[in-house]
């Protein structure tokens, strides 16, 4: 059975929700700039507090946010598109429910070398 990569199977009963509808259509969040694939995020106590009343695909990304987690392995645990991610831990961190850390960069926009190293020295680790 093959699924529609644009949209995200759901476990209650089959039913299938694309994935505009997880933004409501939105490409961008509401908070501006575009967040690097790359940054950190992880769930601030107000997040914590008020995770319960969260819709499933927002409580999943502040709870797996205890520990750091980056842009990219929210998408990959919501088995969504990183843009659909990139919008929805944007929303979550403008209502101060994640605090986002950002990759250290140099004056010239580009990664660090200590960032890079780090990259490099994981990668080796695996």
């Amino acid at each position: 059975m093959s699924v529609d990569r644009r949209q995200r199977p759901q476990t209650d009963g089959g039913r299938v929700v694309p994935n505009y509808a997880f933004t409501a259509g939105r490409t961008r969040s509401v908070a501006g700039a575009d967040m690097p694939i790359e940054a950190l995020v992880t769930a601030t106590e107000k997040g914590l507090a008020r995770s319960p009343s969260m819709s499933p695909e927002l409580r999943a990304i502040v709870e797996a946010s205890t520990a750091p987690q980056s842009l990219a392995e929210i998408g990959a645990l919501l088995g969504v598109p990183i843009g659909v991610a990139r919008v929805l831990v944007s929303d979550l961190a403008a209502e101060d429910h994640l605090a986002v850390h950002l990759p250290l960069v140099g004056t010239d926009g580009r990664p660090r070398r200590e960032l890079l190293e780090r990259l490099l020295d994981g990668l080796r680790a695996r």
